[in-house]
């Protein structure tokens, strides 16, 4: 059994690519998904059914709490860091994202932290950068995977990116404007990409071979 933790875990992008790369492959897992929005986690769960939610500030987490995974991933909200601040003229970065990398460094356990890539020098320069993800981790085998087909996702309609994320519109809350259900979705990771990472992350984590 893995138990795996999901911060800031959103629609679900990153956990419809891990469970399905451990579904295939027979293993057993815990897989916590957290966010401080209850709505989000109700869709959250429609579309990953195997998640266990839990609302809570996803910051809030003490090392010992942390301790108790197997892996983590974390992607905090990436607005405050996004090149579109030039545009808005939005200078001030929500930079606990800096602190929670400090935070799971000083834990141990394997983790990824996922952001895009900012309009500023990171403190903290990440291992990787794949398309527009930036990736700090601490998992020592190199990662090697090939680019995705880039898709312009700010020029799709909900039904498109439905489709692409392969999400059942039934899922999104009735209570979301279609604003609202759009920036849900594109906020998503892509889940080919998450697979992708599963086959790199999972194998070391488990102390196997992929």
């Amino acid at each position: 059994m893995i138990k795996i933790l999901d911060l800031f875990a959103g629609l679900g992008g990153v956990a419809k690519g891990f469970q399905k790369y451990l579904d295939e492959r027979g293993i057993e897992y815990e897989y916590v998904a957290v966010d401080i929005d209850p709505l989000v986690l109700k869709a959250h769960k429609c579309i990953n059914p195997k998640s266990t939610t839990i609302v809570r500030d996803a910051y809030s987490f003490s090392n010992d709490e942390l301790k108790e995974y197997d892996f983590i991933w974390a992607s905090p909200p990436c607005q405050s860091h996004s090149r579109a601040n030039h545009i808005w003229k939005r200078y001030n970065p929500d930079m606990r994202l800096y602190d929670l990398i400090q935070q799971l460094r000083r834990v141990g356990k394997p983790f990824i932290v996922e952001n895009v890539i900012p309009y500023y020098k990171p403190p903290i320069m990440p291992q990787y950068r794949i398309d527009r993800h930036f990736l700090w981790t601490n998992v020592s085998v190199p990662l090697f995977i090939e680019r995705l087909p880039r898709k312009a996702l700010d020029r799709m309609g909900i039904g498109e990116l439905c489709e692409f994320h392969g999400v059942d519109k039934a899922c999104l809350p009735k209570e979301w404007d279609s604003h609202t259900k759009r920036q849900a979705l594109r906020n998503m990771v892509n889940w080919r990409l998450s697979y992708r990472i599963a086959r790199w992350v999972f194998p070391y984590v488990l102390g196997v071979s992929a």
